[in-house]
């Protein structure tokens, strides 16, 4: 499998929309967050304590404790979690392994990978989780309504 983003950086994304999608103030046990978003527990347990030293979760121990966002979803952005888990690419890295290249010294990728990595940097700062969650239920709302309407019937002749 091959993917942009590392499994680390995934996972963690993963999580975040999972408990953006809970009950505001409704923490979630590592156990349950892990059977939602299919991410093996110890993995998870090290991603969570990353998001909650990186100030995106508050951890609750005890009876009643688990896992619940810091800020509302519309203020963590998807660039919040990637620079938790240090999955946000830095601007000056060289894909041609050259450490790194800027305009006056290019790499002979310099050009592409600089348009790529720009958009990449402008989704991951203007996606919030809030944007996912608007998103899910305006495609489950679109998907009710398909579903309710009744079939067209063809007209023969």
């Amino acid at each position: 499998m091959n993917t942009f983003l590392s499994q680390t950086a995934e996972y963690a994304l993963r999580a975040m929309t999972w408990i953006a999608g809970h009950p505001l103030g409704e923490p979630l046990l590592t156990r349950d967050l892990s059977e939602g978003t299919q991410i093996p527990t110890h993995y998870l347990s090290k991603i969570l304590r990353r998001l909650v030293l990186a100030d995106l979760l508050e951890s609750r121990k005890g009876r009643g404790g688990g896992f619940i966002l810091a800020r509302p979803p519309g203020e963590i952005s998807f660039r919040d979690v990637l620079v938790a888990v240090d999955a946000y690419p830095r601007e000056d890295r060289c894909a041609f392994g050259w450490g790194t290249c800027d305009p006056s010294r290019p790499c002979p990728l310099h050009a592409s990978w600089s348009r790529m990595s720009e958009h990449f940097r402008n989704w991951a700062e203007r996606s919030t989780f809030a944007d996912v969650h608007r998103l899910a239920r305006a495609r489950r709302r679109v998907a009710i309504k398909l579903r309710s309407s009744p079939p067209k019937r063809s007209r023969t002749r």
